[in-house]
């Protein structure tokens, strides 16, 4: 028994030896072998990388922005400021201001009368008085819209890291030449109103982003943690509703937007109809907290002159109709088919994107106190993306279907371009060719023939890409991925 003993013990210490040695072997580090060196290969990664990856935006555009800020400091320099409108606004804001008018049916400037709301005229009032002294210091009013140009460029940017653009799309935002002089060179009023309309779509986006944070929770906590969730996207709403409303009180293009908008907070308060009648109230007193002063005195000449939908558009300057004769231009016809043909295509591309929405709308009219899409939140792939999608088309829709463009126009739409350029899925080869004879058609001076047909046909091409695809963005996610793949395997083979 006790030689059975020994040899039983022996055994093991034979068993722990063989054990310690194996798992010392396997311990042993090797070397470290420094892996080939494949320059051309390593050179492909990158250039992979910086044009298709969403992460090398937060590199790409610090330096876009700081390289536009430079740009625009030299423009500002170099080329002369051109006089068009701001001498015309002065003179209105000096009709206002010391001759005491109210009547808008009676300001006036050089181009004419006085066609833009209250907002217009608060803060061209401030550049009046703050920053040009009318005409005499233009070159401080440049520079206001130098920072104006770079504060709707940030907001641009934030638009387009949350929606996922590759950094090819991202660039294009800064290669406008006609975009740059609009701003520096010409003192619009339509910047503003892009500025303000730029920060409700970031708004929005965050709103999104919030309630799909809020619908992924799957533990729900107490009572007291939803309400406080719930009034945060409340008082979002509030917010981007005093803000549209500011964009609308500052040139009328911003209802353009108006659909979407409304559909948006519909979607960020869960299809609570009563918030959205809260809404519209919110966006109806801001619009007379502005106006009041003319309210008070001339209202009926107030809304005839600023809101006047009516107004008669000068042919000669009509970027997108000059294909068409002068008299059908004019026509009521003509205008009533362009308002059919724009109503459609928007309740095709809201459908399209968010199939739900009639049927949502029903059940919120039957119980407008609760929030009737809450069960529905599956059906919606992303709600950030569905807010993106609809707010970035239905203008876009509205600029194609609008009655003329001027020059200054593009403002309204050319921030939109990057993000329908990607969903588009053109590819890198042409996408900026895209964009290259859009830009042509804008820098084509005086208006004419040519470039008007072939500005409505990139255009039409653009928007029946965008809604075919309806906004899908699983190109740019798979080459990301294949990167990453790419990346993966070669790591492999190196080992």
């Amino acid at each position: 028994m006790v030689h059975k003993e020994t040899k039983k013990k022996n055994l093991d210490v034979v068993i722990e030896d063989i054990t310690t040695t194996t798992t010392t072997k396997k311990n042993e580090t090797k070397p470290f072998e420094r892996p080939p060196i494949d320059l051309i290969q390593d050179m492909k990664d990158g250039i992979r990388y910086i044009l298709f990856n969403n992460q090398a935006n937060l590199i790409i555009m610090p330096i876009l922005l700081l390289i536009e800020s430079i740009v625009l400091k030299y423009i500002i320099f170099k080329i002369p400021y051109t006089e068009i409108d701001y001498k015309a606004y002065m003179e209105q804001i000096e009709m206002i201001t010391y001759d005491n008018e109210l009547d808008y049916s009676k300001i006036r400037g050089g181009t004419g009368p006085l066609v833009y709301p209250a907002g217009h005229v608060f803060i061209y009032k401030l550049m009046y008085k703050w920053i040009t002294d009318g005409m005499e210091n233009i070159h401080d009013g440049q520079v206001v819209f130098r920072y104006l140009y770079l504060i709707t460029l940030l907001g641009q940017f934030i638009c387009y890291y949350i929606m996922g653009l590759k950094p090819w799309c991202v660039v294009l935002a800064c290669m406008s030449k006609r975009l740059h002089s609009i701003y520096v060179l010409r003192l619009f009023n339509d910047c503003f109103t892009t500025a303000v309309m730029v920060w409700v779509v970031v708004l929005l986006l965050c709103g999104g982003k919030l309630l799909e944070f809020k619908s992924s929770t799957k533990k729900m906590q107490d009572n007291s943690s939803k309400t406080i969730k719930k009034w945060h996207l409340i008082c979002l709403s509030i917010v981007i509703s005093i803000l549209y409303s500011f964009a609308i009180s500052i040139k009328m293009n911003a209802l353009l937007y108006f659909p979407s908008i409304m559909i948006s907070l519909y979607l960020i308060n869960e299809g609570q109809l009563l918030n959205i009648i809260g809404y519209l109230f919110v966006i109806c007193g801001i619009q007379t907290i502005i106006a009041l002063p003319f309210l008070k005195t001339y209202p009926m000449e107030y809304f005839e002159n600023a809101f006047n939908f009516g107004r008669k558009f000068m042919f000669e300057w009509s970027i997108n109709w000059q294909f068409l004769h002068e008299d059908a231009f004019n026509n009521e016809f003509f205008h009533l088919s362009l308002l059919i043909c724009h109503v459609m295509l928007l309740l095709t591309v809201i459908l399209i994107k968010y199939p739900d929405f009639l049927l949502n709308v029903l059940e919120s009219l039957s119980y407008p106190l609760s929030e009737t899409i809450t069960n529905n939140k599956d059906n919606l792939n992303s709600i950030t993306s569905i807010i993106c999608y609809i707010v970035i088309v239905t203008n876009f829709v509205g600029v194609i279907f609008s009655r003329s463009l001027h020059y200054q126009f593009l403002s309204w739409y050319h921030w939109t371009l990057p993000l329908l350029i990607h969903w588009s899925h053109m590819p890198i080869y042409l996408g900026p060719m895209w964009y290259l004879i859009h830009e042509y058609c804008w820098n084509s001076y005086p208006p004419n023939k040519g470039a008007s047909i072939l500005l409505t046909c990139v255009n039409d091409i653009l928007l029946f890409l965008v809604i075919y695809y309806h906004g899908d963005s699983d190109v740019s996610t798979n080459e990301t991925m294949n990167t990453k793949v790419t990346m993966v395997e070669d790591d492999k083979k190196e080992k």
